[in-house]
């Protein structure tokens, strides 16, 4: 079924994106690691980690898949919009390697109302990042006698446990986009990540316990075998199953809804 479009408004395609690992001689033990990154057939990335290996899977090789992606959906899908769907993994935040943050303007929700509005720089005259102490000083905060950062992990619905965690609350830091988002968006298209519990909402899982059964199914004597086993299980999967997996995701969602329940308690 076609859907009611208004003027100007395009068709929506969901794009599932998740990462997954084979691993060699996956017959009845493991040996070496093959990981797996899927959008469509043609963005596909394997990649062979290891210590003398491709390295392990990231921000920059993600951006490129994607960018990859974008390309292929525009050729073929020409009038509609792309939804790309991720999971909450660590490639797909807004972190990484960048230690200095570009400059900010501090927000009108800041406690002190002097400060607001004001053009703050995040780094020092000689060109190095800013501590956290000095940036919430500079914005009115008074931080004697608070911890730089909690260990492990900050306290459940506390905000002003640690210098790191009440920055991050603060609305120009919440607002910020990842680097993976901000690339889909300048290309028009439209970013989507899921809860915590993502496996129970991203029909890809089922594609890749599919995909690996076949995967099992099939004695591998050889690294140059299972690499190649890996490649015909991902293309075992018939598209009308792939189909089934996300009418059953979204029923599976849907039906939980209805019942005010998680949707991991409901079985179909």
């Amino acid at each position: 079924m076609s859907p009611n479009l208004q003027p100007g408004e395009k068709r929506i395609i969901a794009q599932f994106h998740d990462e997954s690992c084979f691993h060699a001689n996956e017959f009845k033990s493991s040996a070496c690691i093959m990981h797996m990154a899927k959008v469509i057939h043609d963005a596909r990335k394997v990649i062979f980690p290891g210590a003398s290996g491709d390295s392990w899977w990231d921000t920059q090789q993600l951006l490129v898949q994607v960018d990859t992606a974008m390309d292929i959906f525009d050729a073929t899908h020409p009038d509609c919009q792309a939804l790309f769907i991720f999971d909450q993994s660590s490639a797909h935040g807004n972190g990484g390697k960048q230690r200095k943050q570009k400059d900010t303007i501090i927000p009108c929700t800041n406690p002190t109302i002097s400060m607001c509005g004001k053009p703050q720089k995040m780094t020092n005259e000689n060109g190095e990042a800013k501590g956290l102490q000095a940036m919430l000083e500079e914005r009115g905060f008074d931080m004697k006698g608070m911890r730089a950062k909690c260990t492990p992990i900050c306290p459940f619905e506390n905000d002003r446990c640690c210098m790191a965690h009440l920055l991050s609350r603060q609305d120009d830091f919440v607002n910020q986009i990842s680097m993976l988002e901000a690339a889909i968006i300048n290309r028009g298209h439209l970013c989507l990540f899921l809860p915590k519990f993502h496996c129970e909402l991203n029909p890809i899982e089922m594609y890749w316990g599919y995909a690996k059964y076949h995967y099992c199914e099939v004695f591998k004597a050889t690294f140059a075998e299972a690499k190649q086993t890996t490649i015909q299980s991902l293309d075992a999967c018939p598209v009308e199953t792939i189909r089934r997996f996300i009418n059953r995701k979204i029923l599976k969602v849907f039906l939980g809804s209805l019942s005010l329940k998680e949707p991991k308690s409901v079985e179909i």
